[in-house]
């Protein structure tokens, strides 16, 4: 009898259990146990003359060897710039506000190399509560929250250990993860993070590169042709669900002032017309031509988004051509890079009863959940 229920209990303690679901997983840890994966350090930004923080009770500042050197109660202001040596804040509450943001964790200032950096350090699954809420709406369905709270767990880590040697991990743009500290959270999505603690993507015992955009337009992109090098796990996949989403589809009109100032850059004069040269399979836009008055120039279309603005031109699945008043009318497909998961698509997946493991394993090809060890 104690034989079989040790059997019984072995069997158990093999699945990892999500909710009312379970799937096998592994433990995961890194190469070198000495690597720290349990806190990440997020770039606030460079210290100024001038810098304040709020909390609520008191507020201790330690230096690298946590002595501590000051107390004050509520309000602490520091001209950061000329901070020689590190120093950390933290707060006897769960809190410190900076720049009216409240962030968990501890707020270190760090000189390196004649810049001040300001960096929040936190343990990882109480950074992802701020992350999830940031990139996706709480509102949407659990099984898509899931599935973002594991894509965004696995992207931090990745991050962690290519960083180790640098002095942040991630900052708080689209640049890395949007991060909105505390006062983004919400009970769904922190539901989310902990129903899937430490839950993350792993292709041939590694952490996946795990790329999202908001919406694919349809088709998501091979990162080849966005960055110029070959995932296996990051091909090109239909996600028909898309069109159920925000940004499907979208117009844009671009006075011939802005088209001017924003391509001066490529030293073509007056713009005359833009022409689509080439396309890729996904219908993205390869390469355009463009025409001025002085020469004519090609480029690439992840180029011309940079120059023209990501915000202005939502992604490179698009046309475009020029109206008889000199405007350019574009229309497109999608927002963002079109790499990995599309978030909308995770949301109507999850709308039409999809689990976050189906909705995973879609837009990433070959992968297995591991779960994150530091033992």
């Amino acid at each position: 009898m104690n034989f079989r229920k040790s059997i019984l209990f072995l069997s158990i303690a093999l699945f990892g259990q999500i909710g009312c679901s379970s799937i096998l997983v592994s433990k995961w840890a890194p190469d070198d146990d000495r690597t720290e994966i349990s806190m990440v350090r997020v770039l606030l930004g460079y210290g100024t003359e001038e810098e304040s923080f709020k909390t609520d009770g008191e507020l201790v500042v330690l230096d690298a060897n946590d002595l501590v050197i000051k107390r004050t109660y509520d309000f602490l202001s520091i001209n950061a710039s000329v901070v020689k040596a590190p120093i950390k804040l933290q707060s006897v509450s769960n809190f410190i506000e900076y720049k009216g943001t409240s962030y968990r964790g501890t707020i270190h200032i760090k000189p390196v190399n004649g810049k001040v950096y300001l960096l929040n350090i936190l343990p990882v699954e109480e950074y992802l509560m701020a992350v999830v809420p940031s990139e996706v709406s709480a509102s949407w369905p659990r099984e898509a929250l899931r599935a973002q709270a594991i894509c965004a767990r696995t992207y931090v880590l990745r991050e962690i250990l290519n960083r180790k040697n640098q002095v942040y991990d991630v900052d708080t743009s689209t640049n890395t993860q949007v991060y909105k500290g505390k006062n983004k959270e919400h009970k769904n999505t922190t539901e989310a993070v902990f129903d899937t603690a430490g839950l993350i993507l792993i292709y041939k015992g590694q952490p996946i590169q795990s790329f999202f955009h908001s919406n694919s337009g349809g088709i998501t992109e091979d990162p080849a042709n966005v960055w110029g090098n070959s995932i296996a796990y990051l091909k090109s996949v239909p996600s028909d669900y898309d069109k159920d989403g925000e940004q499907y589809s979208w117009e844009e009109k671009y006075k011939p002032s802005l088209i001017n100032t924003a391509l001066q850059p490529l030293g073509v004069g007056e713009i005359q017309d833009i022409i689509v040269v080439s396309r890729f399979p996904s219908s993205r836009v390869n390469e355009l031509e463009i025409i001025g008055n002085i020469t004519t120039k090609k480029i690439k279309a992840t180029e011309f988004r940079k120059l023209i603005g990501v915000t202005k031109l939502r992604s490179t699945r698009f046309g475009i051509r020029r109206e008889d008043n000199g405007e350019f009318y574009v229309k497109g497909l999608g927002s963002g890079h079109g790499v990995g998961m599309s978030q909308w698509g995770s949301f109507a997946m999850a709308k039409n009863q999809f689990s976050y493991r189906d909705i995973l394993q879609h837009y990433y090809k070959g992968v297995e959940f591991a779960r994150m060890s530091t033992n």
